[in-house]
């Protein structure tokens, strides 16, 4: 079972120590980027007004992190957010972080939860971009009814989307 927390100061340590595994750091902490630069970031979602972030658990265990953001035009060109983003259109980050538990379902569960819920809240289209090289991520993404529709700005993702009717 999953279960969402919201991220606090607290969660510096963990977010830490998943940041700088390698199953995570490949693909969550930038190019010229510390994994203590990548909890920075992470952190700055605590009490942001378009934003939010969360320490998801599987069975009462903590399994990583996800992070959840309306798309808007003013989003820096290049970026997955900058992509033709209507009113209404979030995007959902995540990584599992406890390595033992990747291949169990879990992003593909997170990713479901996550965007049933915005749904219901009235979002329009819920959107992941993961590394077109992460397979794992693309089939999760997959798994949990979301569509590849082209490639990213930046050409290092491909957008993937979800939608109300799609999931009818």
């Amino acid at each position: 079972m999953i279960a969402f927390r919201p991220l606090t100061d607290n969660d510096a340590g963990l977010l830490l120590l998943w940041m700088s595994s390698p199953h995570v750091r490949q693909w969550w902490v930038n190019d010229g980027q510390t994994a203590e630069d990548a909890v920075e970031d992470a952190l700055a979602y605590i009490g942001a007004a378009n934003a939010t972030a969360w320490i998801f658990s599987w069975n009462g265990r903590p399994a990583g992190y996800t992070q959840c953001y309306e798309c808007h035009p003013d989003h820096e060109p290049g970026t997955p957010c900058h992509a033709k983003s209507p009113k209404g259109t979030f995007l959902i980050d995540l990584f599992i972080g406890d390595a033992a538990l990747l291949g169990e379902g879990i992003g593909t569960q997170v990713l479901t939860q996550l965007s049933n819920g915005m749904f219901k809240k009235g979002a329009l289209c819920v959107r992941v971009a993961p590394q077109t090289t992460n397979a794992a991520a693309r089939r999760a993404s997959e798994k949990a009814g979301f569509v590849p529709v082209g490639p990213t700005p930046c050409g290092r993702m491909v957008l993937m989307q979800r939608t109300p009717e799609l999931n009818a």
